[in-house]
């Protein structure tokens, strides 16, 4: 009997702190989405919340045009371990952080541990996007034993029109790939599908529709009209509020 309570003892205790993990590991998705960061997206995998899949669109510099997936695995006692988040890239990504055997990127410029409460995806994935915008400014002080690619490292510093061919390779294959099959039947897997005009036609002519209506809000509101018909989740809450 006493090794049945303290068996379910274990299982609460252990549900107990599963549960106060997606919770944190919720308010981190929420978070990023508070950010609005653009150009690079991120949703945990339906069947493991441990596992995130990731979308990087290079908009500017050497990886503009880009369309990068990428995976981000966490700890498993993430937030609460010190141990970093990996990102693993489905491709070959030209870059002095990222290796280019295993396609991992190194974080640890950034990030030497990770502190609970203080460290955050979505700081995370604004070093990604640094380091993208300007992988010159990503490697200064930084000394070339220290980098995971010496040879992406030196191209970049005494033969950029070379490197500059190499990562548009990259480019190419990335936006190549876009269209294919997801490797995984995960729900959550991040899908994009070619335009077409029966399916996704509605849709736009919806989006510019909104943009239109939103045009008009801000213009009324310019001019000391009131505004109707507006929606908005609270900050911090899940409850929508609506003025009607």
């Amino acid at each position: 009997m006493t090794l049945d309570l303290d068996a379910n003892k274990r299982d609460d205790k252990l549900l107990i702190t599963t549960i106060q993990q997606e919770y944190k590991i919720l308010a981190e998705y929420k978070m990023i989405e508070s950010e609005k960061l653009s150009g690079i997206y991120v949703i945990p995998s339906y069947a493991n919340s441990l596992h995130w899949f990731g979308v990087f669109f290079g908009r500017q510099g050497f990886y503009a045009e880009s369309v990068f997936r990428f995976s981000i695995l966490l700890p498993d006692r993430f937030p609460d371990d010190k141990s970093l988040p990996t990102v693993i890239f489905q491709q070959d990504v030209l870059h002095p952080h990222v290796c280019p055997y295993t396609h991992s990127l190194d974080i640890s410029h950034a990030f030497q541990e990770w502190r609970c409460g203080e460290d955050h995806l979505w700081q995370l994935l604004k070093y990604m996007q640094a380091i993208f915008s300007d992988p010159v400014d990503s490697i200064r002080g930084i000394e070339a034993d220290k980098l995971k690619n010496n040879e992406a490292a030196d191209l970049l510093m005494t033969n950029r029109e070379e490197f500059a061919v190499r990562v548009l390779e990259n480019i190419k294959e990335s936006k190549a790939r876009v269209y294919d099959a997801p490797p995984t039947e995960d729900p959550h897997y991040i899908v994009f599908e070619k335009f077409q005009t029966d399916v996704h036609g509605p849709v736009l002519e919806r989006i510019k529709a909104g943009k239109s209506k939103q045009l008009e809000t801000a213009s009324q509101q310019a001019n000391g009209g009131l505004a109707t018909g507006l929606s908005w989740v609270k900050e911090g809450e899940f409850k929508p509020l609506s003025i009607e």
